[in-house]
């Protein structure tokens, strides 16, 4: 980590915070994309999870994943939990208030969740592969709501550790063919270990809910509650603390 690498950051949580205030429709709107993105990566997850009933479809399915963090990084988008990186960085750096990271994080949050949904509702809608993943995710739901709450605050700490690796080699490396392939060994390692990842899940608890029925609204929130929590302390602590104490210091100003 180097003071260069710190400044490609802390420009763009300076960027995210000026356009999330200048503009907060069209910031809400590039959040849905990326929610959007992240539910294609869960939906081709899934997919290939369930279609595969052998040793590898986990495997299958983990590298699968990846195609939505990869989408983000390569084509743009505003993603909750990469933000945690960006805005902890700057917010460590000076170049930030804690207002406005607050800000940035609630509609990034609020923005990824309206894009799945949308794109919960119309898959729903199409009947598209319906019977095979309701049946897919009645089996792995469950699991996820029946975790105590610090293994799922843990479990989340991990994940987005993991998450935010891939965000930094978006600006650590030049190279789109290298940017995907540590995207890829990240986001399958955190899927194979079984980690959680608070936009995936929305993903997961929308298509269960709309596929399958009678859904447990309190037990979700409280994965979602623990979850997120756990991946602002993955991004903002355990990742982007180090990475910004590591690198050379320098003055900066402050933005409100």
């Amino acid at each position: 980590m180097t003071r260069t690498v710190v400044e490609q950051i802390t420009q763009a949580g300076v960027q995210k915070l000026r356009f999330s205030g200048a503009a907060p429709g069209r910031y809400l709107t590039r959040a849905a994309l990326a929610g959007a993105f992240i539910f294609v990566g869960a939906l081709l997850s899934s997919l290939c999870a369930a279609w595969f009933y052998d040793p590898l479809a986990k495997l299958l399915g983990a590298l699968a994943f990846s195609a939505a963090l990869t989408l983000i990084v390569l084509l743009g988008g505003e993603l909750f939990t990469g933000c945690t990186l960006v805005m902890s960085v700057s917010l460590y750096d000076g170049r930030v208030r804690l207002a406005g990271t607050l800000r940035v994080w609630a509609l990034a949050y609020l923005g990824n969740l309206l894009g799945i949904l949308v794109l919960c509702l119309l898959l729903a809608g199409s009947g598209s592969s319906g019977e095979l993943l309701g049946a897919y995710l009645a089996l792995i739901v469950p699991g996820k709501l029946s975790a105590p709450w610090y293994l799922l605050l843990l479990r989340g700490v991990l994940c987005n550790f993991l998450v935010c690796i891939g965000v930094f080699a978006g600006f650590r490396l030049q190279s789109e063919t290298a940017k995907a392939l540590v995207i890829a060994l990240a986001i399958t390692t955190f899927v194979l270990t079984g980690l959680e990842h608070s936009i995936a899940n929305m993903a997961y608890f929308a298509l269960h809910a709309l596929l399958n029925g009678g859904a447990d609204w309190a037990a979700m929130g409280w994965n979602l509650l623990w979850v997120t929590l756990g991946n602002l302390l993955g991004g903002a602590v355990l990742l982007g603390l180090p990475l910004w104490y590591a690198a050379e210091p320098e003055k900066t100003q402050s933005f409100s």
